[in-house]
């Protein structure tokens, strides 16, 4: 009786406990926020009940025959082989059970798909262990990793009781912004590895594949921030690459665009530093990009990620360490894409002065600026452009060379590096019967845009707008051999209808 007693006590204080947890802890899956996780659930709870139905139905018939009709009782198993009647019954009932789950299925399936008629873009790539973001209607852009606090509790060793650190490892630097009550496009791929980019209370994941372009889209009506995690093992921290997104009304999100533009616009401060300063600052840029492979004291992990402490790259030509951290090299990413020139020079010259390193050089963020490639021309001014002094031809030549920096810093994040593109979602430029047509035809599509293209008829200035062309019909494994001069697209930017503001 006691045992029995105590079970009960047992059972009713656990019930207390979930009823408590309630909010942090489900068995069931979460309804979301937005429309299609809510159908997501309602088709679940659907699919749930019906199993629910057809496992009470089976198993206590089941159970019933056992036992009222087992043999202590005098009953004895009947003999037969077919019943034709009966398979019918069980051919037909299960069909049309599948076809009742099939179709509420297929629709919320379809719904998941239909992308169109989305009012913005944006493209996220994994990266080990960090998420790129692109805005593909505003410019924004930048990559998001697992915040400070978190990154510091779950070193070894940290003394930092992770309980203490607010939604650990759930929490990012820089959070993806959305705004509310719109329909937002997601392109998915990735850099390095299959990532896969999950956040349950949108009520879907999509696969972050290099060489591949996902898609998914969401809208969320209410103001809120939700978090999430990548859900494909992706490497060594995989566990630490979450994802937080916030939904804001429309004029906090106008807000937030404007600063991130504004920010951007500031760029890295190129201010000579001394030696000192530079490495106390590279600690940070260290632990926060670097640590994660060759470990927080650089002693790396053999055969896998080689160490910092004693490397001949480190200790040797500085410009032979520069180089290898900008354009990265195996699996070492490319960190001129990721770092600005001061933070670069900030760790390049801490690696090479601390973590048992001495060499006593140092290099500053103005000469890491001169090796990264040019950003073009400030955006055209949203005067009238016939008013602009007028611009000067330039030779085949140089508007290639031109044209590639343009290309590099407006157009490869679709197109690609080598204009292989990533069908069908971006076309190649290389072979493209656009590009290796007529010119003007090319031009007109790059003024004013088409479908997902966005339209850079107010966003370059001339000179950029013809180098650009002329590259892609003389490069990228095309050869029309024809340009356009900037004089030419100036009067066609004139022309064009004044840019709206959004605001």
């Amino acid at each position: 009786m006691n045992k029995t007693k105590q079970l009960f006590a047992g059972l009713i204080l656990m019930a207390l406990a979930l009823r408590t947890a309630q909010a942090d802890y489900t068995l069931n899956l979460m309804k979301g926020v937005t429309k299609v996780s809510n159908d997501v659930h309602d088709l679940h709870m659907l699919i749930l009940w019906i199993c629910v139905f057809i496992g009470v139905g089976v198993f206590g018939t089941m159970f019933y025959s056992i036992y009222h009709h087992r043999k202590s009782k005098g009953h004895k198993a009947a003999q037969f082989h077919e019943n034709t009647t009966v398979e019918i019954i069980w051919t037909i009932i299960p069909t049309l059970i599948l076809i009742g789950m099939a179709v509420p299925a297929t629709k919320t399936l379809m719904e998941l798909d239909d992308v169109q008629d989305s009012e913005m873009s944006i493209k996220v790539t994994g990266h080990q262990w960090k998420w790129e973001y692109e805005y593909l209607d505003n410019g924004v852009h930048f990559f998001s990793s697992l915040d400070e606090a978190s990154n510091k509790a779950r070193q070894v060793g940290s003394g930092v009781d992770p309980r203490t650190v607010p939604h650990y490892l759930l929490n990012v630097d820089k959070p993806l912004v959305i705004p509310t009550k719109k329909k937002i496009r997601f392109l998915f791929t990735a850099a390095d590895v299959i990532h896969s980019w999950w956040v349950p209370d949108l009520g879907w994941k999509k696969d972050a594949i290099p060489g591949f372009i996902n898609e998914a889209w969401t809208s969320v009506d209410k103001p809120g921030t939700y978090r999430g995690q990548c859900t494909e093992l992706c490497g060594k921290d995989h566990g630490f690459m979450p994802i937080v997104v916030i939904a804001m009304d429309q004029p906090d999100y106008d807000a937030w665009v404007k600063k991130a533009q504004e920010e951007a616009k500031k760029g890295a401060d190129l201010s000579d530093q001394s030696r000192d300063e530079l490495v106390a600052k590279g600690a940070s840029v260290y632990a926060k990009n670097c640590s994660t492979c060759h470990l927080p004291d650089g002693k790396g992990v053999p055969g896998a990620f080689p160490a910092i402490t004693g490397s001949t790259v480190v200790k040797g030509d500085i410009t032979a360490q520069v180089n290898l951290v900008l354009n990265g090299k195996a699996g070492m990413p490319a960190f001129g894409k990721m770092l600005k020139a001061d933070e670069l020079a900030q760790v390049i010259t801490y690696t090479r002065n601390a973590l048992g390193n001495a060499v006593g050089d140092e290099i500053q963020p103005k000469a890491i600026q001169e090796l990264l490639p040019k950003k073009s021309s400030e955006p055209a001014a949203k005067a009238a452009p016939e008013k602009s002094a007028p611009v000067a031809d330039m030779t085949k030549e140089d508007l290639i060379a031109l044209g590639k920096t343009v290309y590099a810093n407006n157009c490869v994040s679709c197109h690609q590096a080598e204009g292989q593109g990533n069908p069908p979602m971006f076309p190649a430029l290389k072979g493209s019967a656009v590009v290796t047509g007529n010119i003007n035809a090319q031009i007109d599509l790059m003024l004013n845009g088409k479908g997902m293209m966005p339209g850079f008829g107010h966003t370059l200035k001339a000179a950029d707008f013809a180098a650009v062309v002329s590259y892609t019909r003389n490069g990228l494994g095309n050869a029309v051999n024809d340009v356009v001069q900037p004089s030419v697209i100036q009067k066609l930017q004139s022309a064009l209808p004044a840019e709206q503001d959004d605001d």
